[in-house]
């Protein structure tokens, strides 16, 4: 098992390091040296690789009365095309090129694109469609700025005005999207909104009239899997991330949505926008669905680094956590490639590229690889700009990952030499929560205590309700489970088992309650320390209980999996228990670490 594990951890910092770095890293450097491969493999790229925030799209038009091109034509985008009304072979190819990036997610170069396509052909009411598509809210970036709002808002009516020289199933697009954003050509359209401030300005609505309008696109045009594409996003975009109910339910809308995606995927099997949202559509209930668009979509785009990347949001859900940090490697690379020669800013190099690093993170940590894992912690958190902490505050998910990591892998004493990061709010629940677990294992539980008061106190600002300190959650809801399992692991330092159980019981009451985001929001499932607990307390039936019902929720994780063999033995379930050691030496063969529970 650990020669696998060197020669995984090999493998993956010396990618890493050609990728990352200048820096070369030979095969034959001594196997002992991983802490140096990571090292070498992490060096820092700020010099290469910008991720200052500004806004990152091409917002002025500047440079479409000069010669050269507004944006490149990409290598390695795919030959994925929608044709439009255009004399110019270049127009079409970079409307192309605009509409696979904005599928990719990568708007601002998506919008860098389209307005190409109008500098090539001014004419093209299809250029200005494209501009105000990129512009728009997405589920990653729900509520654009004024300064956006504007810009689609008159892009969409300059497409408006040229309507007339395209097609009808063009002229259908563009009136659909023009109810997006409330444009009206004539005094008698019904449009009740408007997208600019000032103008009984109701986002939420105009969503819902946007995604009215795609379907019944989609009914016109059944067989154009473009349209059934834009129509599901239409209806994803009226509910970021929140698709399904706690019981597994479609909320309203997604089922036919969900329609729409699979006969796109009938349709065109290599349509890059469709097997994404496909992804992100099915990820939370049914993981399973999507494992052939996992299979297929990164060949399909193989320079746009987040396409690369998106299967590993299937991957990871269905326990295939080699690939998954396989597959966030490939990504990193497209990623820093295209960030490093375009010298890309905005939204894209501040989160989308280092959302890669930390989904290999993520991934190692279920494969019990410490080496990659602690090298991608703390690469997510030199990936963040320290003065973007308190606007981005999303950011501080990344920033805090290093903590979390030395938690999962018992790096006491690299926890309690992190500064406070005082004024940092999520930050300091994870600065907090880390340093009490640390100091329990270190026995030293009146410290231990301490920091536990400390998050208590956190827990009483109202303001974290509001403060979303990770992607898709508050950090008032994160903060209450680190509060009830260290409140539990406290309890059970103590010897007072029924209170240890009963909170870290209500820990995963609230893990639960989280919204969906991968990696998850919370890093290693409560389930995971309830079990160890319960086995403490000499309750083994009940710690398999939860074992198993963690296995559910992240399967054939090897952490779940050696808590369900020591569940199993304690109950002398032989055969049962040979099975699960099976289970967890497969499970278990790219580790590079032993362990005996399934928490350190």
């Amino acid at each position: 098992m650990m020669n696998r594990a060197i020669q995984f951890s090999l493998a993956v910092l010396i990618i890493i390091g050609l990728t990352l770095t200048s820096v070369e890293v030979s095969y034959s450097q001594s196997d002992n040296d991983l802490a140096g491969l990571a090292t070498a493999a992490f060096v820092s790229l700020d010099a290469k690789v910008n991720t200052g925030f500004t806004k990152g799209f091409a917002l002025n038009n500047d440079g479409l009365e000069s010669n050269d091109p507004v944006a490149p034509l990409f290598n390695n985008m795919g030959t994925h095309g929608y044709t439009i009304t255009t004399k110019s072979r270049v127009a079409q190819d970079y409307f192309d090129q605009g509409l696979k990036l904005s599928y990719a997610f990568n708007h601002a170069e998506g919008h860098r694109s389209f307005v190409e396509v109008a500098r090539q052909d001014p004419e093209a009411a299809m250029a200005f469609w494209g501009q105000a598509y990129a512009l728009g809210p997405n589920i990653n970036d729900p509520f654009p700025d004024e300064e956006r709002k504007m810009a689609a808002f008159e892009a969409i009516k300059r497409a408006d005005e040229l309507k007339h020289q395209v097609s009808d199933k063009e002229k259908h697009l563009i009136e659909a999207l023009s109810k997006r954003y409330g444009y009206r050509s004539s005094p008698d359209d019904a449009i009740s909104y408007s997208y600019l401030a000032g103008e009984n300005t109701d986002l939420a609505k105009l969503n819902d009239i946007y995604a009215e309008a795609m379907k019944d696109l989609a009914e016109v045009y059944p067989n154009d899997p473009d349209i059934l594409t834009m129509y599901a996003a239409a209806v994803m975009d009226m509910m970021p991330w929140n698709y399904w109910d706690k019981n597994g339910n479609p909320n309203p809308g997604i089922g036919e949505a969900k329609q729409a995606l699979e006969t796109a995927i009938e349709i065109n099997p290599e349509h890059p926008g469709a097997h994404h949202y496909y992804i992100h559509m099915v990820e939370l209930p049914q993981p399973d669905l999507a494992i052939p668009s996992a299979e297929v979509l990164a060949g399909l785009m193989p320079a746009a680094g987040h396409i690369v990347h998106m299967p590993s949001h299937i991957f990871i859900r269905v326990g295939r956590y080699r690939d998954a940090a396989m597959t966030n490697i490939k990504a990193i690379y497209a990623d820093e490639d295209y960030i490093s020669q375009c010298l890309s800013q905005g939204l894209y190099p501040l989160s989308y590229y280092p959302h890669n690093i930390h989904f290999l993170w993520a991934s190692a940590s279920l494969m019990g690889n410490s080496e990659t894992a602690l090298a991608a912690a703390r690469k997510t958190a030199e990936k963040v700009p320290v003065g973007m902490l308190q606007d981005l505050s999303f950011l501080q998910d990344f920033y805090s990952t290093p903590l979390l990591a030395y938690v999962r892998f018992g790096k006491w004493d690299e926890i309690l030499t992190v500064p406070n990061p005082m004024n940092q709010k999520h930050t300091s629940v994870i600065w907090h929560y880390a340093r009490g677990i640390a100091f329990l294992r270190k026995d030293n539980i009146p410290e231990a205590r301490q920091e536990l008061q400390a998050l208590e106190e956190l827990l009483d600002d109202a303001s974290l309700e509001s403060f979303m300190g990770n992607f898709t959650n508050s950090t008032s809801g994160i903060a209450k489970v680190a509060y009830h399992v260290l409140a539990g692991e406290v309890k059970a330092a103590e010897g007072d088992y029924d209170q240890a159980i009963a909170l870290l019981q209500k820990g995963v009451e609230f893990e639960d309650a989280l919204v969906y985001s991968e990696p998850s929001a919370w890093y290693i499932p409560v389930r995971q320390t309830l079990g160890n607990i319960l086995l403490e307390a000499e309750m083994p039936a009940e710690a398999e209980m939860v074992y198993r019902n963690d296995l559910k929720k992240v399967p054939r994780n090897g952490w779940s999996l050696k808590g369900l063999y020591n569940s199993l033995v304690a109950q002398d379930k032989t055969d049962q228990a040979r099975e699960i050691e099976r289970r967890f030496n497969e499970a278990w063969k790219d580790a590079d670490i032993e362990i005996d529970s399934s928490v350190l």
